[in-house]
């Protein structure tokens, strides 16, 4: 659900892995999902047929709770939900109970309508959903690469001495491994 930058990197992906992509987003070009051989489908459809769910949407008034009770009844039982987009877009009580019915086989969440979600909270301690914290590139490993390479790449562009920043790089990750 959602066929923008994100929904579509996604399709290509799961294209990749054999997988026959459905997607539905009414914003969405009809020529761009053809183009990587992504059909476009009714919201219904996609909620009837798809064995994954995946969102991809902003949170607005129109997509707040956008799956709950009525939309979970019509999916075909034993769907995974992803959602890696925002929270509140997933009604939650809704969730824990299309997961205890069945409905939904797996959920994998990042995001929570709660941001930090409580840790003793149904939804969060469920056998059959995996959540962990929205944070992508946030830990401060990945911060301390990011900040290194772009420095790095800043003086390799200003300098266009690529032995130095070689160099500084060779340093670099050598102090990190020791430490």
């Amino acid at each position: 659900m959602g066929f923008g930058k994100v929904g579509t990197e996604v399709a290509r992906r799961a294209k990749g892995l054999g997988m026959h992509v459905i997607a539905h987003d009414p914003y969405a070009p009809a020529d761009r999902a053809r183009a990587i051989g992504v059909e476009l489908v009714s919201f219904d459809e996609a909620l009837s047929k798809a064995d994954f769910i995946s969102l991809h949407m902003p949170l607005t008034p129109a997509t707040s709770k956008f799956l709950n009770d009525e939309t979970f009844a019509k999916m075909k039982r034993g769907v995974r939900i992803v959602n890696v987009a925002r929270g509140g877009v997933i009604d939650e009580d809704a969730l824990v109970k299309a997961l205890d019915a069945g409905i939904v086989a797996q959920a994998a969440l990042d995001v929570f309508t709660e941001e930090p979600p409580a840790k003793d909270t149904k939804l969060v301690l469920h056998e059959k959903v995996t959540a962990t914290p929205h944070l992508g590139a946030s830990t401060m490993e990945a911060q301390a690469i990011f900040s290194f390479v772009v420095g790095s790449n800043n003086l390799f562009c200003m300098s266009s001495n690529w032995i130095k920043t070689q160099l500084l790089l060779e340093n670099f990750f050598s102090a990190r491994k020791r430490s």
